[in-house]
């Protein structure tokens, strides 16, 4: 101040624009090293932290004991889950069905085999391995690896309650369509309660159900997907009053597949890989088109376990595997 009034007395105005530059441009030299020397000092967010917060660990799998009445479930940690967290594709970029096999059978033509329970038809010997009530995160990429070293593919009907209740299972159903399995439809629920009140088929409840599974199947597979195979869960042949749905059924196109082969691993207590192949050999007939029933949900070790023995034991029969579409 005391320099302004001096300038002022001595009317030397001319020097106070220079001062106020000066002044001015020192300010702000100073503030702008102040500003980097702060950036410097603080860290950028790694990748590692940021991908960390997009990931969720899932510890929940399930323990089925299957038989025809109910599912029994109990959640323990599922040390070979794979990563959580599995991205659905979009129904405008579904996944590539990649079967270009010749061994895809109509599914019509071995619902009538099966329903008119024959053994013999064009002598040509088909394999059908089928498995029900996955995917699952333990078992099923066990059985698609299996499949993929012996350059077979297989039947899957698919339970859509599974894929909502274990989203990582959705991954495995994407990589079984995409390996040129077939897909088939075996109810969302699942329930035979509610399917099957007193043991007689509620036509109006089972194809609700069949068209929810359905859509869930669409929600993972891409709008384009549709199968026409399906399974009633515990067969068609265990329950009463099927006439209805019946032909509810035929009218929409579906066909239901039963089976002629069985190993018995959704029957009683758990089944070693010994006793599994012991009851595939006990129920097979000889039948030159054998519809083989396993199954792939939780639990289910031991079925993944025989798997190698019932395809070495069929080859050396002298049969052709097949999927049903």
């Amino acid at each position: 101040m005391n320099l302004f009034k001096k300038l002022y007395k001595k009317k030397n105005m001319r020097l106070l624009p220079l001062i106020i530059i000066i002044i001015l441009s020192t300010s702000l030299i100073y503030l702008c090293y102040k500003r980097t020397s702060y950036k410097n000092k603080v860290e950028p967010l790694s990748l590692e932290t940021s991908e960390k917060t997009n990931i969720k660990a899932s510890d929940r799998v399930s323990d089925q004991h299957d038989d025809n009445k109910s599912h029994a479930k109990e959640d323990v940690k599922d040390e070979k889950a794979p990563v959580t967290n599995v991205a659905v594709p979009p129904a405008s970029a579904p996944p590539a069905h990649t079967d270009t096999s010749n061994n895809k059978f109509d599914a019509s033509m071995i619902h009538d085999y099966l329903v008119k329970n024959k053994k013999k038809s064009d002598g040509k010997k088909v394999a059908f391995l089928t498995f029900d009530d996955g995917p699952s995160t333990t078992v099923t990429p066990r059985i698609l690896k299996i499949l993929n070293d012996n350059g077979i593919k297989a039947t899957f009907f698919i339970v859509g309650k599974q894929l909502d209740l274990y989203p990582d299972s959705r991954k495995i159903l994407i990589d079984t369509y995409t390996q040129g399995n077939s897909i088939g439809n075996h109810t969302y629920d699942h329930d035979p309660i509610k399917l099957y009140p007193k043991t007689n088929v509620d036509a109006k409840y089972f194809m609700e159900d069949i068209k929810k599974n359905e859509e869930v199947l669409k929600s993972v597979l891409g709008d384009h997907f549709h199968t026409k195979v399906i399974r009633f869960p515990g067969g068609h042949k265990t329950w009463h009053k099927t006439a209805e749905v019946d032909k509810m059924l035929s009218k929409e196109g579906y066909f239901f597949i039963d089976w002629n082969d069985m190993t018995s691993d959704a029957e009683g207590s758990p089944k070693s890989r010994t006793e599994l192949f012991n009851r595939y050999k006990q129920t097979f007939g000889g039948q030159d088109k054998v519809v083989i029933l396993m199954h792939d949900s939780f639990g289910k070790d031991t079925t993944a376990d025989a798997l190698p023995d019932i395809i070495d034991d069929l080859k050396n029969k002298g049969y052709e595997f097949g999927t049903l579409v």
